[in-house]
C-alpha cells in the first residue's frame, strides 16, 4: 500500500491516536538529539494495545539524530523473563521509573489508601503484574527500546527516554476518559487536514515500520520467544520538523 501511495503520487496516513494526542507534560524528544535509550510503558495485549504503545515509542524516538533508519532485531519476553531481562540491564529500571511516574493511575498501594509510591524501587511490580510482556527491539544505529506491558500496574500510556544533554525526557500520551473520548478526534483533524492540504502530516512509513515492529514479535512470540533479525525492517524516513501532537 506505501508502494503504491508513493508509485501514484496520493498521500497515505494511517496509525494510532496515540502520537497525536496530548501529552502530560507538553514535551517532545528535541529534533536531532542523541538517544541511548527508552521505555515505553503501556497496558492490554495481543489485541491492538500494543500497536498503540510501539507506534507511540515511534513517535518519539523518529525524532532522534539522522531520523529513522530501521531496526535490526526484535524479542518479545513474558512471565519472568521478562523481570530477569530487567535485572541484567536489557531494560533500564531507571527510565521505567522515571515512566510510571508520569502515570495518572497506578495501582496497588495508591488505589487502597492514596499512597504515592514509587514501583519499581518498593518491588511490588511483580505482585502486581501477573502477566508482563517486553517488546525489545534494537534499531539499527544502536539505540535500544523496550516496550513494557504491565497489566495490573497502571491504566495508562508513558514513556521515558535518555537523551543526551537533556538527562530523561518523560510524558504520559494523555487519554482523555469517557464520556470524553477526543483523542480519536485528535486522529481525525490529522485526516481532515490531509484531505484539505492532499499531504500528510507525518509520514506513512512510521505505521508501517510500526506494523513491521508488531509482526516481528509476535513472530518472536510463536518461536518461543527466540531473538529475530528483522532485515525487512531497513525503513528509512525522516519525522516532521514541527511536533504534530494535540497542544495546550
Amino acid at each position: 500500500m506505501v508502494k503504491t501511495a508513493n508509485r501514484l503520487r496520493f498521500p497515505l496516513l494511517a496509525g494510532s491516536s496515540l502520537p497525536v494526542t496530548w501529552r502530560l507534560p507538553d514535551v517532545d524528544i528535541p529534533l536531532g538529539a542523541e538517544v541511548e535509550e527508552a521505555v515505553m510503558v503501556g497496558v492490554g495485549g495481543f489485541d491492538g494495545s500494543d500497536f498503540d504503545a510501539l507506534e507511540a515509542l515511534q513517535c518519539m524516538l523518529e525524532r532522534r539524530k539522522g531520523g529513522e533508519t530501521g531496526v535490526k532485531a526484535v524479542q518479545l519476553l513474558e512471565g519472568d523473563d521478562v523481570w530477569a531481562a530487567g535485572n541484567a540491564g536489557r531494560w533500564s529500571r531507571d527510565l521505567l521509573s522515571s515512566a510510571l511516574s508520569r502515570s495518572d493511575t497506578p495501582l496497588g498501594l495508591t488505589v487502597l489508601d492514596g499512597r504515592t509510591q514509587d514501583l519499581v524501587a518498593s518491588g511490588v511490580l511483580p505482585q502486581l503484574v501477573k502477566n508482563p510482556a517486553a517488546y525489545c527491539i534494537e534499531y539499527t544505529d544502536g539505540t535500544r527500546a523496550t516496550v513494557l506491558m504491565l497489566n495490573g500496574a497502571i491504566q495508562d500510556f508513558n514513556i521515558s527516554a535518555r537523551v543526551a544533554g537533556h538527562g530523561m525526557v518523560s510524558t504520559q500520551f494523555f487519554l482523555p476518559p469517557a464520556p470524553n473520548e477526543s483523542y480519536s478526534a485528535c486522529l481525525a483533524a490529522k485526516i481532515e487536514q490531509m484531505f484539505q492540504t492532499r499531504s500528510t502530516a507525518y509520514p506513512v512509513e512510521r505505521t508501517l515500520l510500526t506494523t513491521g515492529l508488531l509482526e516481528a514479535c509476535l513472530h518472536s512470540r510463536h518461536k518461543l520467544n527466540q531473538r529475530l533479525e528483522t532485515p525487512q525492517l531497513a525503513i528509512r524516513y525522516q519525522p516532521p520538523a514541527e511536533p504534530q501532537y494535540a497542544r495546550t
